[in-house]
C-alpha cells in the first residue's frame, strides 16, 4: 500500500485527490495539510511515501519547503503541483529535490501514474510539460533568449517593485490583498531565478523588461 498526503491550501485539491483515488487499493490518502507548517510540524510524514506539494502556499515557498522536507525525511518522495504551465517552476522544484511534477489539471491516470512512477525509483513529468521544456531546448539551440511569460499583474506589480512600493502599497493601489500581492512576487521570483527583490529587478533590466 501507498500512503500519500497533500499540502495544498485549497481544500478543493485534496477531496480531487481523495476522489481520484477512491476504489484504489493499492494507493491511499492518509494525511492532508494547507500550511507549510503544519506540514512541517507533523510527524507522521515519517510514515508517507509520497506527498503533493502545492508549490503556493500561504506561508512559504513549496519550493523551499520540499529542500526542508528532504533533509528531514530523505525517503519521501515529493510531487510538485502547480496550475502554472511554465518551465521555471517545474525546474525549480526538481531542482529543489522533487521526483515528480504535476499541473493541477492533471488527469487521474496522471495522477496515479505519477505516485507509482516516483515509488518505483523515477521521475515523473507530466506529457505537456515535457513537451514545453522540449520547445524551450529548441528555442535554446536556435539561440533564442528565453525571458519569462509575465501576466499583464505580474508585469504592473514587476513595475510597482522596481518603483519600491511596499506590499500593502501595492494591494491598495491594485485592489487586492496583501497575500495576492505577495503570491505574485514570489512567482516573479521563482520565474526569474532569483532570491528577492533586488534580484528580480536588476534580472528584469537585463532582459529589458524594465
Amino acid at each position: 500500500m501507498i500512503k500519500i498526503a497533500v499540502t495544498d491550501d485549497h481544500p478543493l485539491m485534496a477531496e480531487g485527490i481523495r476522489n481520484v483515488l477512491n476504489g484504489n487499493e493499492k494507493i491511499r490518502l492518509v494525511a492532508s495539510w494547507s500550511m507549510a507548517k503544519q506540514t512541517l510540524d507533523d510527524d507522521s510524514l515519517q510514515n508517507i511515501d509520497v506527498l503533493l506539494l502545492d508549490i503556493n502556499l500561504p506561508d512559504m515557498n513549496g519550493i523551499e519547503l520540499c529542500k526542508i522536507l528532504l533533509e528531514k525525511y530523505s525517503h519521501l518522495k515529493i510531487i510538485g503541483i502547480t496550475s502554472h504551465q511554465e518551465s521555471w517552476f517545474l525546474k525549480n522544484m526538481m531542482k529543489a529535490g522533487a521526483k515528480g511534477f504535476l499541473l493541477k489539471s492533471a488527469s487521474p491516470d496522471n495522477i496515479i501514474e505519477a505516485i507509482t512512477t516516483v515509488c518505483r525509483g523515477k521521475e515523473y513529468i507530466q506529457p505537456e510539460m515535457k513537451d514545453l521544456l522540449l520547445s524551450e531546448s529548441l528555442s535554446q539551440e536556435k539561440n533564442i533568449n528565453l525571458i519569462p511569460k509575465l501576466t499583464r499583474r505580474e508585469k504592473e506589480i514587476l513595475q510597482l517593485i522596481a518603483e519600491e512600493h511596499t506590499t500593502q502599497e501595492m494591494a491598495d493601489k491594485l485592489f487586492v490583498s496583501a497575500k495576492t500581492i505577495e503570491t505574485h512576487r514570489q512567482n516573479l521570483t521563482l520565474k526569474f531565478g532569483v532570491k528577492n527583490s533586488v534580484g528580480l529587478v536588476k534580472m528584469a533590466m537585463e532582459m529589458g523588461l524594465l
